[in-house]
């Protein structure tokens, strides 16, 4: 199992909207079940993790706001399914090259950009 599995199952959702709504209607335990049986292999856990570098990075590191309530990250999420937030607002604002770097730790979003 893997959080680079993850990263491509984010890519693959970004780029497909067939996808993203058939993902988008599930709960994390579905989720995982079925990109399983689709060829990716992550736990909720290790989703969790990527997820949480990726907002970390947007809110403090690119728009330089508070990692709480009143960042304009977590204002987006409001009123949205999480999937769709998570691509929508996070996902599409990161290149592929980036999503691997942030996303498994390896370094932040400006020093992949060089």
């Amino acid at each position: 199992m893997s959080q680079e599995s993850f990263v491509q199952f984010l890519i693959m959702v970004r780029d497909d909207q067939v996808q993203l709504s058939r993902y988008d209607q599930r709960n994390i335990a579905q989720l995982v079940l079925h990109a399983k049986n689709e060829g990716f292999d992550f736990t909720a856990r290790e989703a969790e993790e990527v997820i949480g570098r990726l907002e970390y990075d947007l809110i403090c590191e690119r728009d330089g706001d508070p990692f709480d309530g009143t960042s304009r990250l977590w204002l987006c999420m409001w009123g949205r399914r999480y999937l769709g937030y998570l691509t929508d607002h996070v996902v599409r604002r990161y290149t592929d090259h980036e999503l691997v770097k942030v996303g498994l730790g390896r370094l932040p979003a400006q020093a992949a950009v060089s």
